[in-house]
């Protein structure tokens, strides 16, 4: 178990850097949207400052002066609690209807966290299509496969390293895009905190956050033989494992279609890809809200019924022989150019 322990440490200490200039570069490009979102802000406190010109209004009287023509005189209203009203109808319509603000938080929630979707599959890629090839390149694998450790403990130290960084690096900023919206929400002005304060107490930020890590745990699996696939092409290939492991698999698709037409192949691999985005619509709760019922509002359903499916355990089923082969063609130990 040490050993184990070494080998996944030796991965923490090669990707560190990776993982920190993604952190990094992510909250710095969330800071950078708090300027919009001021701006905002004081847009919509020029608004009510319109609003109280607008409401608190012109008079006028006609008066006719020595040639005998109307003179329009105007004055000014002196009705400082006309604006509180203003701001109160504004705060009585979204009480009335406080889905216009949870559905337009939840969205950018979950638009939020599909972008570190993107970005944590597209950092996958990356690692996993150079985890054994890297070693292959200089040579290193030599010396592990000379030191008394078993073959099995190096792949699946890999494997296992990469799954936490997934799970790890999306529970991280997911942590933080929850911050930023705090912060973003404490940028935001007085009066136009208080109409929207109201709504978004009502959902269950909890509840969201672990139904979000539990999607990424259920993505990771159904995606498990693309991510395994990666590895076997890293065992394998002399040069370039991450434009092979992806560009193998569509040229070959294209293949199959152009000579067959449509065919199984082809649209088992879209139903994979298909299924993730339809999962987290089947399981979005605010699309069909109307009425908020209770002080706690579910943005997302439950996703175990997704964990313990049919397509989960095939998902495994293949990533288990493709790992049997990758650990074939790593004992070959083949060159590289």
């Amino acid at each position: 178990m040490k050993q184990f322990l070494a080998l996944l440490k030796r991965e923490y200490w090669e990707w560190k850097r990776v993982i920190f200039w993604t952190i990094g570069v992510f909250s710095f490009l969330l800071l950078l949207t708090l300027i919009p979102i001021h701006r905002l802000s004081i847009s919509f406190e020029n608004w009510g400052k319109e609003e109280k010109d607008i409401a608190i209004g012109f008079g006028h009287n006609n008066q006719t002066n020595e040639n005998g023509s109307d003179v329009f005189i105007v004055f000014e209203s002196d009705n400082s609690e006309i604006p509180d009203r203003v701001k109160q109808r504004a705060i009585n319509g979204l009480a009335g209807s406080p889905l216009k603000v949870i559905k337009s938080f939840s969205y950018g929630i979950l638009a939020g966290f599909l972008a570190i979707q993107i970005l944590i599959i597209f950092i996958a890629l990356f690692y996993f299509s150079d985890s054994v090839f890297k070693e292959r390149s200089n040579s290193s694998s030599y010396f592990f496969r000379s030191q008394p450790l078993n073959d099995n403990w190096i792949l699946l130290s890999k494997l296992k390293a990469g799954a936490i960084g997934i799970i790890g690096l999306t529970l991280i900023m997911l942590a933080i895009l929850f911050v930023y919206i705090w912060i973003a929400m404490l940028s935001i002005s007085g009066e136009a905190w208080d109409i929207i304060s109201g709504p978004l107490s009502q959902i269950n930020m909890v509840d969201l956050f672990c139904d979000l890590i539990l999607y990424q745990i259920i993505v990771l699996l159904w995606l498990s033989p693309l991510v395994l696939f990666m590895v076997f092409i890293s065992s394998m290939v002399k040069n370039r494992p991450l434009i092979i492991g992806i560009g193998a698999p569509i040229l070959f698709g294209i293949t199959l279609q152009v000579i067959f037409g449509e065919n199984e192949f082809v649209n088992q691999i879209i139903n994979i890809f298909e299924a993730i985005p339809i999962m987290l619509s089947n399981q979005n709760l605010i699309n069909g809200l109307e009425v908020i019922i209770s002080e706690q509002v579910n943005v997302l359903g439950s996703f175990w019924g997704d964990l313990f499916s049919l397509r989960t355990l095939i998902s495994l089923i293949i990533s288990g022989v493709i790992y049997l082969a990758t650990l074939q063609m790593y004992r070959k130990n083949i060159t590289t150019n």
